[in-house]
């Protein structure tokens, strides 16, 4: 490999690099117990928010989400699926909050986990889905196992603090 031909390789990896890393994508969640005295119902609040500093001035961005889990020991995802359109928290950041019954005594279900993916519409109408990879089906999953502490409350209010939520990407062809 020639001198040139390095450069011009180290230069290409550079630019793959830094376009690659342009958007972020992270969310943060607690949850509580509902009705302390028997235990009746988990609920849980998770704050999603993406960041793209390449996206032009009056773009809009959505959330299609919907929530996964096990029910009787055998898993599903995308339960529940919406899509509700997200508002800027700070430049080229979008964030909102959703909430679910994640578990309740009667029922042998519950939800581990958020399946989202982000939906950009930029100025011209041209349509982009980010999903942290490049297969077809592809989206974010944000796990609930990562909070640490499910205060109870009785009166239906959140408690306790966010915890940062392990967010990983699902490939599917």
């Amino acid at each position: 490999m020639t001198s040139i031909s390095r450069k011009a390789l180290t230069l290409l990896v550079f630019f793959m690099a830094s376009s690659a890393s342009a958007a972020e994508m992270w969310a943060e969640g607690r949850s509580v117990l509902h009705a302390c005295d028997y235990g009746y119902a988990y609920e849980a609040q998770v704050n999603l928010s993406y960041r793209n500093y390449d996206l032009p001035w009056g773009t809009s961005v959505y959330l299609i989400y919907g929530w996964g889990g096990l029910d009787s020991f055998v898993p599903f995802d995308w339960e529940n699926e919406q899509t509700i359109e997200v508002f800027a928290s700070a430049p080229w950041t979008w964030s909102t909050t959703v909430t679910s019954i994640t578990s309740n005594r009667t029922s042998p279900k519950w939800y581990e986990h958020l399946d989202h993916v982000w939906k950009v519409v930029l100025p011209n109408g041209h349509v982009f889905y980010e999903k942290g990879n490049s297969s077809t089906w592809g989206y974010y999953s944000a796990s609930l196992l990562s909070i640490a502490e499910r205060p109870c409350t009785s009166n239906g209010d959140f408690v306790g603090p966010m915890y940062p939520l392990t967010v990983t990407t699902v490939e599917k062809w």
